[in-house]
């Protein structure tokens, strides 16, 4: 009945499923409710692909690899979220005087702009990659390239943003001192 898209097989699927599926997930989420939605996320895909789904095993085997799956995706973007936000964190201190203020405002104009003297593909998969959290594979489909593409459109972006960064940051700071010195 799943299989032709009975939406009486889909509420039995989920009311059967749901809980189990939701503590699976909790085992990596540990947050209930965010396993939950992931759990409740799996219905819909396996429900996209109720044609190609024609046996409970294959349902069960279905729902429980796409609950795997976005859970290791919640757990990267979590990952790479919080490693960006270290990054480019504010320390929360008060600004010692208005040249500690000067210097982060440079820095983050400085990677702004070196974002934006990136190729068009590499500009797109930095954004995607590091500030969407998007993993290489979903970037591909969306972009309609291959992984492999997005992995070297990546490294590229990267190597020509610590390029930019270096360089411009070593310039801002030589000029800072001779300012400071000359003041």
């Amino acid at each position: 009945m799943f299989q032709q898209g009975d939406e009486l097989a889909l509420s039995y699927f989920y009311h059967e499923f749901l809980p189990a599926l939701s503590l699976y997930a909790n085992k990596w989420i540990e947050d209930f409710s965010i396993a939950e939605e992931i759990s409740s996320g799996a219905f819909l895909k396996a429900w996209k692909m109720h044609e190609k789904l024609d046996s409970y095993n294959a349902i069960r085997a279905y729902l429980y690899k796409i609950v795997y799956r976005d859970a290791m995706h919640y757990l990267r973007k979590e990952k790479r979220r919080n490693s960006v936000e270290e990054a480019v964190a504010v320390p929360d201190i008060s600004f010692n005087s208005p040249y500690d203020h000067l210097i982060r405002t440079e820095t983050y104009r400085l990677i702004h702009s070196a974002l934006k003297e990136l190729t068009p593909g590499s500009q797109r998969v930095i954004k995607m990659y590091y500030l969407e959290g998007k993993s290489s594979v979903e970037i591909a489909e969306e972009l309609n390239v291959t992984p492999g593409t997005v992995r070297n459109q990546k490294k590229q972006g990267l190597a020509m943003l610590r390029e930019k960064i270096k360089e411009n940051f070593l310039f801002h700071i030589w000029s800072f001192f001779i300012f400071l010195y000359s003041a």
